[in-house]
């Protein structure tokens, strides 16, 4: 049943980052991916409270970038968050998720291993909307006329 990190990964880059740059061609296939994994997250099938919040800062930088509002991301980012989120929605992967208490750990590992792909361009994406939020803060409550 133990299914290693390597085995894991191994399947990760053979079929959903395969995917992805697909995906990434067209904005639509982009949103309707970042969807169904915002659906996946929050409805609680998937119970990954741990990465919850790593898997919605995901999704958010990949809705920004596929609404065009954030173009500073390296291609390689691109392909292995969309690759990461392709794989957390697919419910048979190498261990499916409908196996109690092992089905969502080669999904922890395949988000975890992104994460530490992408800490950089995660940290410049965290700063980036820090940046949009202290800016929407100085906007007048009315606008005169």
């Amino acid at each position: 049943m133990f299914t290693s990190t390597k085995t894991v990964l191994k399947i990760f880059s053979q079929t959903a980052l395969l995917r992805a740059s697909g995906i990434l061609k067209d904005s639509r296939n982009v949103n309707e991916l970042v969807s169904t994994a915002s659906k996946e997250i929050n409805s609680g099938k998937k119970k990954m409270l741990s990465v919850k919040g790593d898997i919605n800062a995901l999704l958010s930088m990949l809705k920004a970038w596929a609404k065009g509002e954030y173009k500073e991301l390296p291609w390689m980012t691109l392909v292995l968050t969309t690759g990461a989120l392709i794989y957390f929605v697919n419910p048979l992967d190498a261990v499916p998720d409908m196996i109690p208490a092992f089905g969502l750990l080669d999904d922890a590992t395949v988000i975890g291993f992104v994460l530490t792909s992408i800490r950089e361009d995660m940290k410049k994406f965290a700063r980036y909307n820090k940046t949009q939020s202290d800016n929407l803060e100085h906007l007048p409550a009315e606008i005169p006329y």
